[in-house]
């Protein structure tokens, strides 16, 4: 049992040994690039803030212990409730523990979101329970807890009901196929997060794709995967068109590399699995590119556009199915990784 103000720490300190050595430093800057964060958002203080505001129980996924707050009253039922979430995190990674090394950020949220989904649904299933014997009903003040979430980019918010919610519903499905298969998922864990909404059509994880020389040693490489995917889409405001392009990812992967010694630079691609969804994602791409850069009208294929700041955007055509985006600090730089 932690006071709210250690919770918070720990969380921080949990999330930077996550993503080890300037992971989180590398994260954040990409992911400005990338237009999934806004110039001033701070990645460690929003994923701190949004699991420790309100938190009665954590489980850290780096130790595999669990806490309480000093909010927590194991005489209520909600706590009660969070207790046994935590507790079946902690039971589900000492049995099924997490690969040594980091797999990368989507097989991370893919593995999150099973065993999140599984005590989520424990704990579902103990309100539930409460219902039925002492008709219970939940009635508590979230009003803070929305607030904060509300004032959270689109993509902060999807990577934090993404566990829960899509997990959820996942481990329900496999439940559904019997106790056994279960079993299996937890022993062989989805490798994306394209897994995790299609379990039967991605099953298996695609190859890495071969990415273009950049200047410099890359600071880092990741996929987004389908998760990412459909984050970037839907910070354009369109749900119908995040879920109808995500859902045809294939592959992707994205760089981030050094400029000069002072600036530095991404180039995402992104392999759809038709010409028609590529089309259609370019599109998107094109609108977004105008959207970051502040123009009113759509970027032209394959050409850079300068922002305000004085950066340059541009999205390109690899190949029937392949789009990419890139955002550089130099003109020249884009126009090499068309």
């Amino acid at each position: 049992k932690i006071s709210t103000d250690e919770l918070r720490d720990r969380i921080s300190a949990s999330l930077e040994s996550h993503f080890g050595p300037g992971g989180v430093y590398y994260r954040e800057e990409a992911y400005k690039l990338l237009g999934w964060l806004l110039p001033d958002d701070a990645l460690v203080q929003q994923l701190t803030a949004v699991r420790s505001v309100g938190a009665r129980a954590w489980f850290d996924d780096d130790t595999g212990e669990a806490w309480v707050t000093d909010k927590f009253r194991i005489e209520n039922i909600p706590d009660q409730a969070a207790l046994l979430r935590v507790v079946t995190r902690v039971l589900l990674d000492q049995n099924f523990p997490p690969l040594r090394e980091y797999p990368g950020d989507d097989a991370s949220r893919a593995r999150e979101a099973l065993h999140q989904g599984a005590a989520s649904a424990s704990e579902s299933k103990y309100y539930a329970e409460k219902a039925r014997t002492e008709g219970f009903t939940l009635l508590t003040d979230q009003s803070e807890t929305e607030s904060l979430f509300r004032s959270l980019t689109p993509f902060i918010q999807g990577v934090t009901t993404f566990p829960a919610v899509e997990g959820a519903a996942y481990v329900g499905a496999m439940k559904s196929l019997g106790q056994e298969k279960l079993h299996e998922v937890f022993r062989k864990p989805p490798l994306t997060t394209g897994a995790i909404y299609e379990p039967a059509e991605k099953a298996e994880p695609p190859v890495a794709l071969e990415m273009p020389p950049v200047p410099g040693d890359p600071f880092m490489s990741d996929s987004a995967g389908e998760l990412g995917l459909k984050l970037w889409v839907f910070t354009l405001g369109d749900p119908e068109a995040s879920l109808e392009i995500s859902s045809a990812w294939k592959d992707d992967r994205y760089v981030f590399f050094p400029e000069s010694e002072t600036t530095s630079g991404v180039v995402w691609d992104v392999v759809l699995d038709s010409k028609e969804a590529a089309d259609k994602f370019q599109a998107v791409a094109l609108d977004m590119t105008a959207a970051l850069a502040g123009k009113e009208d759509t970027a032209p294929l394959a050409v850079p556009v300068e922002t305000l700041e004085k950066r340059f955007l541009q999205v390109s055509r690899i190949g029937p199915d392949r789009v990419r985006f890139v955002n550089a600090a130099k003109k020249e730089t884009a126009e090499k990784l068309k």
